[in-house]
């Protein structure tokens, strides 16, 4: 018995001890998944036009935290860690790989949320109603004609 233990505590001080869901942690930038309030792929943290929604997220979350992947530049991660410091939350940059994750900005709640991992999407215009937005009517070019 007291051997099992010393070669327990060996183990574990070579290898570390055992981790809780390593590979939601890994996905997740270091938190669980069950407290992600919301999380953004690289391309969306790219284009910067969920900052509002975030920024939104943020103010109804205040004791929430904000993880930023360290595999984008800092140039990138920078409007998001001023939003951070003006809506008071903590952020924290996690480097990972992108080949670990798709997962590039996560705002973590420090305790299980209720409410499951919500990403923030715009809404796409559909085929048709790009086309009716690109091309004018034919009651409008008849009216343009007769103008």
């Amino acid at each position: 018995m007291e051997e099992d233990k010393v070669g327990q505590y060996l183990e574990n001080g070579i290898t570390g001890g055992k981790e809780l869901h390593p590979l939601q942690k890994k996905k997740y930038l270091g938190t669980f998944q069950e407290r992600v309030i919301t999380s953004l792929t690289k391309e969306q943290v790219l284009t910067l036009n969920f900052l509002p929604e975030l920024e939104q997220k943020m103010k109804e979350h205040p004791d929430a935290k904000l993880l930023l992947n360290g595999a984008l530049p800092y140039q990138s991660l920078r409007p998001y860690i001023q939003l951070a410091e003006k809506t008071g939350n903590e952020f924290s940059i996690v480097q990972r790989e992108e080949d670990e994750t798709d997962i590039f900005l996560v705002l973590a709640a420090k305790q299980e949320v209720a409410t499951p991992d919500v990403k923030l999407e715009k809404a796409t215009p559909t085929k048709e109603e790009s086309q009716t937005e690109s091309q004018p009517s034919l009651l409008d070019k008849i009216k343009k004609l007769l103008n």
